[in-house]
């Protein structure tokens, strides 16, 4: 589990008593669980920035980043502790109320993570077919065919705690459908140069 050298940087803020009191610091924590478990920011962090709002701001970021690396690394709380005290060099007493938060709230942030990666829904598989319009009472011409779609969407249930396919249908014109498919392309060219940027 590494964290960026920003980013621990960012966290040894932590230390500064001058900087971030017992009070920001529990604040900002709060607000870090909540936002990753799915809530709202429990506090207004307007008012927790005072006069040094670009430090902050970074702090608060990094704590979300910390958090959630945390969490997609399945540490548990002494392994959270160990790492803020030897890499990021934050005090005990700091690391370990960082620790307590984390694990309080670790299931809830797994779950709204995973939720991450199913909402919007996932597409898992699609279907189609072409109907022709011959003749109809409204048109006084031919209208080309029509695309009739079925996406298999996969969701997470969060009452259920599984996972569920749905299905969204829709009828299209041959426009539409060529809007559809060219939008699906210039998705997947954005997807293919996000990747290779990184």
């Amino acid at each position: 589990m590494n964290l960026k050298e920003v980013s621990k940087n960012s966290l040894k803020l932590l230390n500064n008593v001058n900087i971030v009191s017992d009070d920001i610091f529990r604040c900002l924590l709060e607000n870090s669980v909540s936002v990753l478990s799915g809530g709202q920011e429990l506090h207004a962090n307007e008012s927790l920035f005072g006069s040094e709002p670009d430090l902050m701001k970074e702090l608060y970021a990094n704590l979300l980043i910390a958090i959630v690396e945390f969490v997609r690394n399945g540490l548990n709380k002494e392994e959270v502790q160990q790492y803020l005290i030897s890499e990021c060099n934050i005090n005990k007493k700091r690391s370990d109320v960082f620790a307590d938060a984390y694990n309080n709230n670790k299931p809830e942030i797994q779950i709204s993570l995973l939720n991450i990666g199913n909402h919007p829904p996932h597409i898992t598989d699609v279907n189609w077919s072409i109907d022709f319009i011959v003749k109809s009472s409204t048109m006084d011409k031919f209208g080309g065919p029509l695309f009739r779609v079925s996406f298999t969407i996969e969701t997470f249930n969060q009452e259920k705690q599984c996972v569920q396919m749905d299905h969204l249908n829709f009828t299209c014109n041959s426009q539409e459908m060529h809007d559809l498919v060219y939008k699906l392309k210039d998705a997947g060219r954005q997807c293919e140069r996000i990747v290779m940027e990184h």
